[in-house]
């Protein structure tokens, strides 16, 4: 039986509806950042915890209360119901995974958790006037297993337990593994993070006291390499990132530095844009590399030097292209790796590729900027091959059609630290056109530091990403089984320090970037979604679409 059969199967389909919401390589304890309260660490502080004679905790199969023996990779309803006022509950399983965040609880924004998903254990924090609380699990485990559930309460600074009746599991298959994992993570890291020693710079030559301070430092190094190694653990076939890796503001030496050499005329701004890129770009790539990770990059605004674009800076923009293809699209003779590519000014900048048989995936550049003129725009000759690669996938039957670009073309959607860019018409673009004419399932945008999923005219958008060095992370799972795409969004805990007493790295804009940084505790699971059919299906947390989205 072939895999979309599989997930065709009424029973299967239940199963991955909840295994890949939660993805099964997901670990991690509590990270709360002060919006909610960890029942369990607070517990640990001295708070007294009394046996919870209030809450009332009951597993529903098919709508009957029941206790009975489950199958591994079935899923499981259950109901929690409260005759007490409570502000917070937490759910601690074993043997079974928490697949969607419950309405009844407080959706967290990429600032601050409120309700997640730690590890296989729900975290919510409640709705005022919440008396009931329905939840779906997974069952996963071998025969024999017990599945338990913990139930804890949380009201001010009191805390009581209690537990849901003890079910076996009984056969099935312990395991569910995907067709395809992939990682999306636009605006990674959208700052210029590197060694300024590594590099055709001049950095190292000058004296010491005329240095500046670097543009990376030991947190940094230990932070982005906690989140790689999180990304290397949930083993991806690729990683794709929607633009923006750098900050990119080449060319330009706002405070004098001589760092990549004088900016006063075009030739000099060329060699000290080449001088910067082949600093930077080189140890972005170097840090997935290290972690075994595959990487898909897209162009930014921020890897056309950042908007808006001046004379100046739009006479460099072949510049720009050049230097980005040179480390990501062309090998070390220049010849293009990419098979699967347009003709004309995106030729190097956007391209297209199948991890497997059943998934498309394309990039694309959407910045058009010459010496006359920036805009944002699909160009004639990319649009065309699109159409191409768009066409050639329906005949074959191509199950899914991923596109990521940096811009997001529905609207509105949230949005931190941003210049909002977009794609100018929207849904009455010719790019939207094209995607709804050859079934395009899944638009992955950047640029906004948020997240917003959207869904119109039988597609998905998800915007999302961050800025590191302004504390926003978050990874996107895409997990396909079948007809069905599992989405969970991961928000990494970033803490920065702001004090004007630090010194702050080096970057070519005067403010630079915040010396103190920590990535910490694990990642939550903020937001959960099924895409089917065009579709986005049991979504929940931050992914639940904006009222009238």
């Amino acid at each position: 039986m072939s895999s979309r059969q599989l997930a065709r199967t009424p029973a299967l389909v239940a199963a991955l509806l909840g295994a890949l919401l939660v993805p099964l390589a997901c670990t991690g304890d509590i990270a709360s950042d002060g919006a909610g309260t960890d029942p369990a660490s607070s517990r640990t502080s001295g708070a007294a915890v009394a046996t919870d004679t209030s809450t009332t905790g009951t597993w529903l199969d098919a709508g009957a209360e029941t206790d009975e023996p489950v199958a591994s990779t079935s899923l499981i309803r259950g109901r929690i119901d409260l005759t007490e006022p409570a502000d917070e509950l937490r759910i601690d399983l074993s043997h079974a995974r928490m697949v969607s965040i419950p309405g009844q609880c407080v959706s967290s924004t990429v600032t601050r958790t409120m309700s997640s998903i730690e590890d296989a254990d729900l975290v919510c924090l409640l709705e005022p006037g919440v008396d009931r609380v329905a939840f779906t699990v997974i069952a996963l485990g071998s025969s024999g297993d017990a599945i338990d559930a913990e139930v804890t309460t949380r009201r001010g600074v009191d805390f009581a337990t209690s537990s849901l009746p003890t079910r076996t599991i009984s056969g099935g298959d312990p395991r569910l593994s995907p067709d395809l994992r992939l990682v999306s993570s636009p605006d990674f890291l959208n700052g210029d993070i590197g060694d300024l020693r590594d590099g055709p710079g001049f950095w190292q030559k000058m004296p010491r006291e005329e240095r500046t301070t670097n543009s990376i430092n030991r947190d940094y190094r230990v932070g982005l390499d906690r989140i790689l190694d999180d990304w290397e653990a949930l083993d991806p076939a690729g990683v794709l990132v929607a633009g923006d890796l750098v900050d990119g503001r080449w060319g330009y030496d706002e405070q004098d530095s001589g760092n990549f050499g004088p900016v006063d005329t075009r030739a000099e701004q060329r060699l000290a844009l080449r001088r910067a890129a082949r600093t930077y770009y080189p140890q972005w790539s170097e840090r997935f590399a290290d972690h075994g990770l595959a990487v898909f990059p897209a162009m930014g605004d921020h890897e056309y030097g950042d908007n808006p674009w001046p004379r100046r800076k739009r006479a460099l923009a072949k510049d720009f292209d050049a230097e980005w293809a040179r480390e990501f699209t062309t090998d070390s003779s220049g010849a293009p790796l990419f098979a699967d590519r347009p003709e004309g000014p995106a030729r190097l900048t956007a391209y297209a590729g199948r991890p497997t048989p059943e998934v498309q995936v394309v990039t694309l550049d959407v910045f058009d900027i010459t010496r006359e003129r920036a805009r944002i725009k699909v160009d004639r000759q990319q649009l065309s091959w699109l159409r191409g690669v768009l066409r050639k996938a329906q005949r074959d039957d191509v199950q899914w059609t991923i596109v990521q670009a940096h811009v997001p073309i529905l609207g509105p959607v949230r949005t931190r630290a941003s210049s909002e860019l977009s794609y100018p018409r929207g849904t009455r673009s010719r790019l939207w056109k094209v995607f709804e004419r050859f079934g395009v399932d899944l638009y992955l945008t950047g640029e906004v530091h948020d997240t917003t999923a959207r869904e119109a005219d039988g597609i998905v958008q998800i915007s999302h990403g961050g800025i590191f060095h302004v504390g926003l992370t978050t990874a996107l799972l895409l997990d396909f089984y079948g007809d069905r795409l599992y989405v969970t969004l991961r928000d990494y805990h970033v803490e920065r320090s702001l004090s004007e007493d630090d010194e702050r790295l080096w970057e070519t804009r005067r403010d630079g970037l915040p010396s103190r940084i920590e990535v910490v505790g694990e990642p939550s699971t903020i937001g959960t979604a099924t895409v089917v059919d065009g579709r986005l299906s049991g979504a929940s947390g931050i992914l639940v679409p904006p009222s009238g989205g």
